[in-house]
């Protein structure tokens, strides 16, 4: 394949948004539109990706400055030519492909194909499609497959409104075309400078400009409103779970929420109502929800999770089971076999294999060991209003029910920690702890107090 650059032009406001963020970072199923674009732009393998920023062009750049990318400041966005204007400095040898920000849903394969259609027109290209309302877009005049015009849906009259032939936006020239660009004017309703006005300019030089139809008009369109974001949202949604399914994963409810950049592995069963996001990873034969929600997680293979569960920032290894009513914040590390049950909160700490907190526990900051049991209402004491503590548990512990653990502690090697406790100081290996006031009994307190 001969070199060539893209262009991705993601300078406009998006006025329709009614939005203080940049149009091309709302988000598309957990990731923000113009990533989609850039990722699809990076398999065509160009010898350059120019981005041409604009409005809030801090946020867009900060956003993709890890993408390898270069990037064009559009000052004053006065159309398309200029923008591409803005970026002819920073290419390279070859053609120029122009893709934009806001256009997440196109497909590699369709763009590969627009591309031959280019190489094989020998000229310009503009992508186009048919659409039932053409209102807003601009309409094009064919013969045949090649463009006699295209006018913008400000500057066209009665008749030209009439047509459904829209264009896309995106379109390839050769690099020794650009001059071209440089002779187009601003001499339309908006007084901007339109790339589309490069097909009666290059007729002029006798160069063809062809237009190459794409029928599903879905995947081509600009998203503009938040009608169209949701839109958007649905149809990449259905694309995440059809490619899930086709890998091996049994998916039971059309209200499963997956997010573009989640993996899981094959034989991986999701329940109704879960929520997966972020980088979360799943393994093989897991078994998640339903009413699940999992952000930034590595799930283990063979993993359970019940019911109602929210998990962040959680690594479980293999065969660990979770919940129902569990709550697992950042920085929590679950070995093998481990069991988090109803009711517990864990944050921030590493458990060994084959540990089990059944019920009704809050687990902050701590170590614990293997083969160690929780008790029902324990509790590490990890702050103290000012700073944060650690509670160090060793292997084949037992914890009673109703047990405070004031951080810093350490509970030694098979020590146990009668019911009721409140321990504040270190316990020996082996030992049991206890601390409780004696039981009194105050006779006749019913009657009394009646």
């Amino acid at each position: 394949m001969s070199q060539h650059n893209i262009v991705i032009l993601a300078a406009g406001k998006g006025k329709r948004m009614r939005s203080k963020r940049p149009k091309v970072l709302h988000e598309i199923m957990g990731k923000p539109m113009i990533e989609y674009v850039v990722e699809a732009a990076k398999q065509l393998s160009p010898s350059k990706i120019v981005v041409v920023t604009g409005h809030e062009k801090e946020l867009v750049e900060e956003r993709l400055k890890e993408g390898g990318l270069s990037f064009a400041a559009q000052e004053e966005q006065k159309g398309t030519a200029q923008a591409l204007l803005t970026a002819e400095p920073m290419l390279g040898e070859g053609d120029v492909l122009v893709l934009y920000g806001d256009v997440p849903l196109i497909r590699v394969a369709t763009i590969r194909a627009f591309m031959a259609f280019f190489r094989s027109s020998k000229g310009v290209a503009f992508m186009t499609t048919e659409v039932t309302d053409p209102t807003g877009y601009g309409r094009v005049i064919m013969d045949g497959d090649a463009i006699l015009d295209i006018v913008e849906d400000a500057d066209a009259d009665a008749s030209q409104k009439k047509i459904r032939e829209i264009n896309m936006g995106i379109c390839m020239l050769g690099r020794e075309m650009l001059p071209l660009v440089h002779e187009i004017k601003a001499e339309n309703a908006k007084a901007e400078y339109y790339l589309t006005d490069i097909c009666k300019i290059a007729r002029t030089h006798g160069i063809s400009v062809k237009g190459y139809h794409y029928d599903d008009a879905r995947e081509v369109l600009g998203i503009n409103t938040r009608k169209e974001l949701l839109e958007a949202n649905q149809i990449m949604r259905e694309r995440i779970l059809g490619y899930h399914m086709d890998q091996g994963v049994t998916l039971l409810g059309e209200d499963i929420y997956i997010e573009s950049d989640v993996k899981i592995g094959p034989d991986t069963v999701i329940f109704p109502s879960c929520f997966l996001r972020g980088k979360t990873v799943i393994g093989e034969g897991a078994t998640i929800g339903p009413h699940v929600v999992i952000n930034d997680s590595v799930i283990g293979d063979g993993v359970t999770v019940e019911p109602f569960c929210s998990l962040d920032g959680l690594t479980a290894e293999a065969h660990v089971k979770i919940g129902p009513f569990s709550r697992i914040r950042p920085a929590t590390r679950l070995k093998e076999n481990v069991k988090i049950g109803n009711f517990v909160e864990v944050k921030n700490s590493v458990i060994m294999e084959n540990t089990k907190a059944n019920h009704l526990s809050y687990i902050g900051d701590a170590d614990i060991g293997k083969e160690v049991n929780i008790g029902a209402g324990t509790i590490t004491c990890n702050y103290d209003g000012r700073k944060k503590y650690k509670t160090t548990i060793e292997d084949g512990v037992f914890v009673g029910s109703n047990t405070e653990l004031v951080a810093p502690v350490k509970i030694g090697k098979d020590a146990t920690i009668g019911a009721g406790s409140t321990i504040t100081r270190d316990v020996p290996e082996g030992a049991l702890a206890v601390t409780r006031v004696k039981q009194k009994h105050i006779e006749g307190y019913a009657r009394r107090k009646k």
